[in-house]
């Protein structure tokens, strides 16, 4: 079988190259090119419109002066590198970032030195008569130019941004610890530090405590909630009140941690919040309450406050059940049951009876045994309450240990 052969095509024509010696007749026209430039952009974009001699007239008359004279350059030597051209575009991203803007006007102000270059580059085309095959290379040396420029300030404006956004960050980490740090600071610290990370002091703050080792999407949080997960105790601030949109959120970003939903309190309390959620978050690692994301601090205050005083409780406990000294373990906790149920609900016998699923004859001779260990203290209500909140206190510090020895929070 013959091997058809591929004939090559036609040649494709060189690309056809803007004469070198336009650049001298460009030349001549810079200064009134440049000048047009300036007075356009700021005739049609405002945000640009500054008086003369201010720093943005100088970044302004700079940039069209270093972009439009590079260009001439290139056009008289192909081979003239254009770092610093690159340099002035990405310092005007830069400056872009830093003002809050889009690279939006920026964009328009390369288009509007476009059309007047192109504009000036046609007139004298037609007056030098210059063939129309090297004004339309012209003009897409330009376009190729302009496209470069922007790519090259786009870079800028990102890495301006990228800065700002981690210098930001780190400001708003500062200011974080600022707000929770103790002895308090002067208000006016914490303001001033406000002020240059971008973050409106609220009124009211929520702190969310957070296990060390649980998983956290940051992205999920909103851009004003200040975040500390490095620390060996994480945390997160919420500012304002916590609305639903704000529980949607939290839910998002701690859906699969272990984490506690603190008290909205004013920015000054932030510190008291964020104890209370870690105590909080203690208790459910010790089993008292069942673990889980976002657990409410509010469900849980007069637990924390019946185990602030491990060794009270303890003092209490023996000194109002001193009486049950003498008695079998097995008898005691039954007495002490009892007596719980009864000083908490002061039911009689038959609605303490159906509360602990025992006879209600049971319960009266319970109740007598009480009343003949403890006496009279039993009618004073002073007792009565020290009694409920020791009982209280004791049946949740023995949840504990047992929270501690594997058995789940209830």
């Amino acid at each position: 079988m013959t091997q058809a052969v591929e004939l090559p095509g036609p040649a494709e024509p060189d690309p056809v190259q803007v004469p070198p010696q336009f650049a001298q007749i460009m030349w001549g026209e810079i200064e009134d090119v440049i000048g047009e430039v300036v007075q356009e952009i700021r005739r049609a974009i405002p945000e640009y419109d500054r008086p003369e001699n201010s720093a943005y007239d100088q970044i302004l008359r700079l940039g069209a002066e270093k972009l439009i004279t590079a260009y001439i350059e290139r056009i008289a030597d192909p081979s003239v590198p254009l770092t610093e051209r690159d340099e002035t575009c990405r310092a005007l991203g830069h400056f872009e970032a830093v003002e809050g803007r889009s690279l939006d006007h920026m964009q328009a102000a390369y288009r509007i030195a476009f059309h007047i270059a192109w504009r000036r580059t046609a007139a004298v085309a037609e007056r030098e008569r210059i063939p129309s095959v090297v004004v339309t290379t012209m003009v897409e040396s330009m376009l190729t130019y302009m496209d470069e420029a922007i790519a090259q300030t786009r870079h800028g404006h990102q890495q301006a941004m990228e800065h700002a956004d981690l210098r930001r960050r780190e400001h708003r980490r500062q200011l974080l610890h600022l707000i929770l740090q103790q002895p308090a600071v002067v208000p006016e610290a914490i303001e001033e530090l406000a002020r240059t990370a971008s973050w409106p002091l609220p009124d009211e703050v929520t702190m969310v405590a957070i296990h060390p080792d649980a998983p956290c999407t940051i992205s999920a949080l909103d851009a004003d909630v200040l975040i500390d997960l490095d620390s060996p105790e994480p945390c997160v601030l919420v500012p304002g009140p916590l609305d639903r949109s704000r529980q949607s959120m939290l839910e998002a970003a701690l859906a699969e941690a272990s984490s506690v939903l603190g008290l909205t309190m004013p920015i000054d309390k932030a510190t008291d919040s964020l104890r209370w959620s870690r105590r909080v978050l203690e208790l459910a690692e010790e089993g008292i309450i069942r673990d889980g994301s976002l657990i409410p601090c509010e469900q849980h205050l007069m637990t924390m406050w019946l185990l602030s005083d491990v060794t009270l409780i303890e003092e209490l406990t023996r000194r109002h059940l001193a009486p049950f000294d003498d008695m079998s373990d097995g008898h005691r906790r039954k007495l002490t049951e009892t007596l719980a149920e009864w000083v908490t609900t002061r039911g009689n016998a038959v609605e303490l009876a159906e509360r602990m699923n025992v006879h209600a004859q049971t319960v009266r001779y319970r109740l007598r045994q009480l009343e003949s260990y403890l006496g009279e203290s039993l009618a004073d209500p002073d007792t009565r309450f020290s009694l409920d909140v020791t009982l209280r206190a004791a049946s949740l510090h023995r949840r504990r240990h047992l929270g501690r020895r594997g058995t789940p929070g209830s």
